[in-house]
C-alpha cells in the first residue's frame, strides 16, 4: 500500500519508483531525490503522511536485501528489485480487489490522478512540471487541461454576482448606495 500512496503523493513514474535509493529518500526534509528520463536528476516534495509511512516501511517492513549491495528502497518479500510487471501486478489487483471497473488501474493513472488533483488543490503549473520532471510545459499543459473541467464548478460555488443573493433588492444596495439616482 505505501507503493501506491508514494506513487500518488509524488506523480513518480513506475521506472523512477522501483529505481529510488534508500540513501535519496530524506523523511525528515520530506524530498526524494529521483533519477528521472535521460538521467535527470530531481528533488520532489513528498507529503507528511507519506513520510511517517516510508519511515515505518524502513524501520519495520523492509525485507533484507537479498544481495549486500541492493540500496532500492522498495523490495520484493524475498529482498530482490521491484519490476515495473511486479508494480503493474500489484495496481491490477487492488484495483480488482476495490472493484474499479471502466479505469485503468496503473501507475501512470497515479502519476496523472498526482497531476490534477495537485492542479484542483491549488498547485500551480510551474511546480507541477518541475515535480514531474517534465522538460517543457508541453506536456503539463495536457493536466491543466483536465483539470480545466472543474473551472465551470468552481465559478458556480465562488460567483461574486451569484452569491451577492440579490434577490428583490436593487442592485445598487450591493455597493452601500441607497438605490437613488446620483
Amino acid at each position: 500500500m505505501v507503493i501506491i500512496l508514494t506513487l500518488l503523493d509524488t506523480g513518480l513514474r513506475v521506472n523512477e519508483l522501483i529505481n529510488l535509493k534508500i540513501d535519496n529518500v530524506w523523511l525528515e526534509e520530506g524530498i526524494i531525490k529521483v533519477l528521472g528520463k535521460g538521467n535527470k536528476e530531481r528533488l520532489v516534495p513528498v507529503g507528511k503522511q507519506i513520510r511517517r509511512l516510508l519511515w515505518r516501511y524502513i524501520t519495520h517492513y523492509r525485507p533484507e536485501p537479498a544481495r549486500p549491495n541492493l540500496d532500492n528502497l522498495f523490495l520484493t518479500r524475498d529482498g530482490r528489485s521491484l519490476t515495473k510487471n511486479r508494480v503493474d501486478s500489484m495496481m491490477k489487483h487492488y484495483g480488482e480487489r476495490a472493484r474499479l471497473s471502466g479505469i485503468r488501474c496503473s501507475p501512470h493513472t497515479l502519476r496523472h490522478t498526482f497531476a490534477v488533483t495537485y492542479l484542483r488543490n491549488g498547485g500551480d503549473v510551474f511546480s507541477l512540471q518541475r515535480i514531474l520532471g517534465h522538460s517543457s510545459l508541453e506536456m503539463t499543459r495536457r493536466y491543466c487541461e483536465l483539470a480545466d473541467v472543474d473551472i465551470e464548478k468552481a465559478h458556480a460555488l465562488a460567483s461574486p454576482v451569484d452569491n451577492l443573493k440579490l434577490g428583490s433588492k436593487p442592485a445598487s444596495s450591493a455597493c452601500g448606495g441607497n438605490g437613488k439616482k446620483d
